[in-house]
Order: structure tokens, then C-alpha cells, then sequence
């Protein structure tokens, strides 16, 4: 699903810290999925907002491939993996 589709509702499920959690797997689903779509520096933005555990899984990798500008797992295949080393 495009970003400009998902936006808007992410948008809303700020707004209720209940749904945070949700929105964090969503952003990360939409990263790994193969029709996924994001819009790094709104994403970026939008993970930054939410209050999250700091020790939650795969958080401080997703913030660093939308930090540099990664759309979409399958553009960019080694980006994970290299993020993955990284925050090891």
C-alpha cells in the first residue's frame, strides 16, 4: 500500500499512545514487506513521536535505515543487514 494511503491513519493512531506499539510494527512491517512503502523522513517523524520502550525490538534499526533514506527493504537490500551490524 502506498505511503499517501497510510499516512493519514498512522497520523491518527498517534494520537492514542494506546495504539503506539501497533503503529511501531506497522512502520516496520511496511518497511520488510514487498509491496511496502514508506516515506522515510515522515516515517522517521512519526517513530520518533511514538512512546515506545527503548529496548524494543528492531526500533533503533528501522530508525537508522528511514535516517538514511530507505523506502522499502527491497530497494534496498543490504540496508537491513548493515543496520542489523550496526546497532548490534
Amino acid at each position: 500500500m502506498r505511503w499517501t494511503v497510510k499516512e493519514l491513519t498512522y497520523r491518527t493512531a498517534m494520537r492514542l499512545p494506546a495504539l503506539h506499539s501497533a503503529l511501531f510494527r506497522g512502520l516496520l512491517a511496511s518497511f520488510h514487506d514487498v509491496y511496502g512503502d514508506l516515506e522515510p523522513a515522515a516515517a522517521l517523524t512519526f517513530l520518533g513521536s511514538l512512546d515506545l520502550p527503548a529496548d524494543t525490538q528492531y526500533l533503533a534499526e528501522l530508525r537508522r535505515v528511514l535516517a538514511a533514506g530507505h523506502k522499502n527493504h527491497y530497494r534496498s537490500p543490504g540496508a537491513w543487514d548493515e543496520a542489523l551490524r550496526s546497532c548490534s
